[in-house]
């Protein structure tokens, strides 16, 4: 047996580790899925896929393009996060780390599956996604906010 029969209950450093680790993680996750999105709506534009480039592929293509800049920069949000995570004065609340990941996958899956169902010009229910997504994510940064306006210590 390598450990303690009862493990300690994680104190604020632990927390505090895993919310970086968290936030690294996805940023990173993020960071690669949507630049390899990135790619592959760069070779759909260089074969000239009908699919992506015809006249019906205009609400699709952009759909995908905001999919592809959203998620980008909630990866870099998170990744930033994660290193200003040391700096902060005061105590990030959970909410914020779960807000932030919710708002990662919500607002570039809503963008993406709402193109991927693209009709007449208008979104697939999918982008009934982003919404709720760009909520969280704004609850997320008011809580940010918050502990970055904190006190020392608060």
């Amino acid at each position: 047996m390598s450990g303690p029969a009862h493990p300690q209950p994680a104190g604020p450093a632990d927390n505090f580790r895993r919310a970086q680790l968290l936030h690294l993680r996805v940023g990173a996750a993020a960071l690669f899925g949507l630049a390899a999105l990135g790619v592959v709506l760069e070779s759909l534009h260089a074969f000239k896929a009908p699919w992506y480039l015809g006249v019906a592929g205009g609400a699709r293509r952009f759909l995908f393009t905001l999919a592809h800049a959203h998620g980008i920069g909630l990866g870099l949000v998170n990744l930033g996060l994660a290193a200003a995570l040391p700096l902060l004065p005061g105590r990030l609340p959970a909410a914020a780390s779960r807000c932030l990941v919710a708002g990662t996958l919500l607002v570039p899956a809503g963008f993406f599956a709402g193109g991927l169902y693209a009709h007449a010009g208008d979104p697939g229910l999918g982008a009934l996604l982003v919404p709720p997504g760009a909520l969280s994510v704004l609850i997320a940064l008011g809580l940010v906010l918050r502990a970055a306006l904190a006190r020392d210590g608060g």
